[in-house]
């Protein structure tokens, strides 16, 4: 592994040198590897920005999903592209929220060789690691996927299907209008499968609701339908989520390519965004066999749970940026319409006895013994485990107990007579990490307790290792696009050897998803139980000085919540 990361270095080098004489995007040098980009001729680019399709301008220029302010002004819309502004009327009631319409239960609506493209705006550019480590949606469909499918995901045969691949063409600022214009440049180039379409975030203007807005938008996502339909791909429609207008009284925006301050309380903003995600659904119906993920009624729904429990953190970080939770959950949304089932096994335990049980998420199962030590520890050695969902860093608060995503990932102890005082477990493991010393009470044993949600796993190296795999060989692939593909250089001189540094690039792509495909999707582990043993020294004086008031917490949902699994 030491020698592909000194690999990406050199290539990175080579790509700076490339890139200095050449114009420059508003994106990072590639840190990743990603899925091959579109083998079109590399059009020339302006000084600013990656160049849009002959002719005029794009509505805007690419960014990064977090910053407006210190990335150029994009152009203005182009003329050509119908003309949605107008003043605005007053906010009218919310339209009834439409229902996510999953696949059929237990079958995925992928299969293996699919061409899986994302078309979108922010919520869909594939992110800068080197502003945030908060994913987009895509990267974490693709590594949930990954990890639940490996059989879709095998290295490809000369004599059989290819693996599934992903690719993500999201642009900030982009408007249905705007996808449409680059549509076949940047979707039907890479002859999709699948194309997945969230927009309709930007389209509303940020603006009080403007009916003549939202037709525009309607007949444009009604035309990229049908478009991928024609080019023999399924077609997915993703609503946008909701925006926490408390936190938005000045919220930056792009408002038709150019920078803007909103605030969505006063143009009451979700109320507009709930006829934008009916229109959504409408265009599916109406142009079957699309589909539709309903984003928007599920952080709607999450967003009134976090006002009676406040442990479901906020969805945002200025009421329209998502954070983790509110990426993971449309993540989620997606993956439970497209009908995915959950990374799942169960550990059964008699604490008396010894005796575990283990129910894999094929539905096979196994006994084991763990070993009784003298000091009545239990230590459990359990084989070929589900990698957890694969998360950035420490991101496995999304999958907390009481939050609903938790249900797409269960790996579950459970104990029919657990020690009166409950347990401690560490997961001993073979890289010689830290060991995380995890409590479990009484009731928790009884009902199930997700360790995926706990320290013990949601931290383990190999699903940090492949998460980082996947979100290095998308950014690399994003930057393909990006630097090169969209920046063909001006002299003649340099067109063949910028050709053969794309072919490079691409091969290197290629190389981290054979290196992705046959990662370990399972893993073996060494638990230690301990019985909590009740504290034999209490404290005989009060505290010399008044504890010190610590802040309220943003993320206060604990690991060891009770988790929802069904035997």
């Amino acid at each position: 592994m030491r020698l592909v990361f000194g690999a990406t270095v050199i290539l990175l080098a080579i790509l700076a040198a490339t890139s200095s004489a050449q114009p420059a995007s508003s994106t990072s040098a590639p840190v990743a590897a990603a899925a091959s980009a579109p083998t079109t001729a590399p059009v020339p680019a302006p000084a600013t920005s990656p160049a849009p399709p002959p002719g005029p301008a794009p509505a805007s220029a690419p960014a990064t999903a977090a910053a407006t302010a210190s990335s150029p002004v994009p152009p203005a819309l182009p003329a050509s592209i119908p003309a949605t502004a107008s003043a605005p009327t007053p906010p009218t009631a919310a339209a009834p929220a439409p229902s996510t319409a999953p696949a059929s239960p237990g079958r995925l609506a992928l299969r293996q060789g699919e061409v899986v493209v994302f078309l979108g705006d922010e919520l869909t550019e594939t992110p800068d690691p080197r502003r945030a480590n908060r994913p987009n949606f895509p990267q974490l469909v693709e590594t949930f996927l990954t990890v639940r499918y490996p059989e879709l995901h095998r290295s490809a045969q000369s004599d059989g299907p290819r693996p599934i691949r992903y690719i993500s063409v999201g642009w900030t600022g982009d408007t249905a209008a705007r996808a449409l214009w680059r549509l076949e440049r940047d979707v039907l180039s890479h002859k999709p499968t699948v194309v997945v379409v969230c927009l309709g975030m930007n389209d509303a203007g940020y603006l009080g609701f403007v009916p003549g807005r939202l037709e525009a938008t309607r007949r444009d996502l009604t035309k990229i339908v049908r478009s991928c339909q024609e080019a023999g791909a399924r077609v997915w429609l993703m609503s946008p989520p909701c925006v926490e207008e408390e936190r938005g009284t000045r919220t930056r925006v792009l408002r038709d390519g150019q920078r803007a301050v909103a605030d969505l309380e006063v143009i009451r903003y979700n109320e507009t965004l709930a006829k934008y995600a009916a229109a959504m659904r409408e265009i599916a119906v109406a142009n079957p066999p699309a589909g539709f993920a309903d984003w928007f009624s599920e952080s709607s729904a999450a967003r009134q749970r976090g006002r009676t429990y406040p442990g479901e953190d906020w969805l945002t970080t200025d009421g329209r940026t998502p954070t983790f939770h509110g990426t993971i959950l449309g993540a989620a949304t997606l993956l439970r319409a497209w009908g995915a089932e959950p990374i799942q096994a169960i550990i059964d335990l008699d604490w008396t006895e010894g005796t575990a049980r283990i129910k894999g998420q094929a539905g096979q199962t196994s006994t084991t013994l763990a070993q009784i030590t003298d000091d009545e520890r239990r230590i459990l050695a359990v084989n070929d485990l589900p990698l957890p969902w694969p998360l950035p860093g420490d991101s496995g608060a999304g999958l907390q107990s009481r939050w609903k995503v938790a249900e797409l990932c269960q790996i579950t102890l459970r104990v029919s007579d657990p020690p009166e005082m409950g347990i401690t477990l560490v997961h001993e493991t073979d890289d010689h990490g830290a060991s995380v010393q995890c409590p479990i009470t009484t009731a928790e044993l009884r009902t199930g307790f997700n360790l995926a949600a706990s320290d013990a796993l949601r931290s383990f190296k190999g699903t940090r290792d492949l998460y980082n795999l996947v979100a290095t060989k998308n950014r690399t692939r994003d930057t393909i696009w990006r630097r090169l593909e969209l920046s063909a250089p001006q002299e003649p001189e340099l067109t063949d050897g910028h050709r053969q540094l794309i072919e490079a690039w691409k091969a290197y792509v290629a190389g981290y998803e054979r290196i992705i495909y046959r990662y370990p999707k399972t893993f073996s582990a060494r638990f230690v139980l301990t019985e909590t043993a009740e504290s034999e020294h209490l404290p005989t004086s009060q505290p010399t000085r008044p504890p010190r008031a610590m802040p309220p917490s943003h993320n206060p949902i604990p690991a060891t919540l009770p988790a929802v699994v069904n035997p």
